[in-house]
């Protein structure tokens, strides 16, 4: 073989390698171009859903706020309060509840305080009553002070959204009336979505939580508050690193990706978290993102590190 033909040989051989480099170069930066597109794509969803989810509870809050507001002006409904009948109290609110139920396809519970604080009829069970609730019952307290209704999640012996009206003569306090609502409606709606809901409780709160000790436990810390309905989602959750949770943000584990946000109460403690699942096509290239890594939000979703 002449020289010329050798020189020939390898420089074809160098130009092989150098267009397999730049190739693979190409497509491994169109790769990462659209699994970062696809990446920031998963991050705009999860982040709409994050939204969808927080205009629902608000809607739920809302909505409870307006139940009480009205069953504590109900003209049945003092004329019996006032009289201190009971039964008569109870029968009426059994009414109105059986017609939302009817109009709205799920129940409230409903609980009558008296201006001590006491416990003066229990929607689902007539015989309780005299109960203190001042200690543990925040909302009661603040409620009795202000005179003015208020809505919150807060802890009892369970986790609810809880609207407070109070009854009042005049500018005097006589007593208040609740409505009760747990996060099976805004379940519903967001399944309709398809999406799993979970909400969680910091373990601390168990004892005054009493009626959750049962529940199933997440990352050693966090009580499910809700029933299971999305096995599989569930399953990925129980997997998911929830220690190190932020004030909101989003986390992926197997098939499903993970938006959630904080509760607080009144006070503005953390009380846990609301989760929402879906499933999903990839894993994000991080564990979990929370709000001090995300460095813009605005209309088209959150831009991230």
């Amino acid at each position: 073989m002449h020289l010329l033909d050798v020189i020939t040989a390898k420089i074809n051989q160098i130009l092989l390698i150098f267009t397999l480099i730049v190739l693979g170069a190409s497509f491994y930066f169109v790769y990462s171009l659209n699994l970062s597109y696809a990446q920031k794509e998963m991050i705009q969803s999860l982040d709409t859903t994050l939204l969808l989810a927080q205009n629902l509870l608000e809607e739920e809050e809302q909505h409870a706020l307006s139940l009480s507001l009205l069953l504590s002006q109900n003209k049945s409904f003092l004329e019996t309060f006032f009289e201190h009948n009971r039964k008569a109290s109870f029968l009426i609110i059994q009414q109105k509840i059986k017609s939302l139920e009817k109009l709205q396809g799920y129940r409230y519970e409903v609980q009558v305080h008296d201006q001590n604080l006491h416990t003066y009829l229990r929607s689902w069970d007539f015989n309780i009553t005299g109960i203190p609730l001042a200690t543990f019952r925040k909302g009661l307290v603040k409620v009795k002070a202000d005179r003015k209704p208020l809505v919150s999640i807060e802890v009892g012996k369970r986790l609810n959204i809880k609207a407070i009206s109070p009854i009042l003569i005049g500018d005097k306090f006589q007593g208040s009336i609740e409505v009760i609502e747990d996060f099976g409606h805004l379940r519903e709606k967001l399944s309709d979505q398809g999406y799993a809901l979970f909400v969680l409780l910091d373990k601390k709160y168990l004892p005054v939580a009493t009626s959750l000790k049962n529940q199933p436990v997440l990352s050693e810390k966090y009580l499910l508050v809700n029933m299971v309905y999305d096995q599989d989602a569930f399953l990925s959750l129980t997997n998911s690193n929830l220690l190190d949770l932020g004030s909101y943000g989003y986390l992926t584990q197997g098939k499903f990706s993970f938006g959630y946000f904080d509760i607080k109460n009144l006070e503005n403690e953390k009380l846990g978290y609301i989760v929402i699942g879906m499933k999903n096509s990839m894993s994000l290239s991080k564990h979990a993102y929370h709000e001090s890594e995300i460095i813009e939000q605005n209309n088209s979703g959150v831009i991230i590190r």
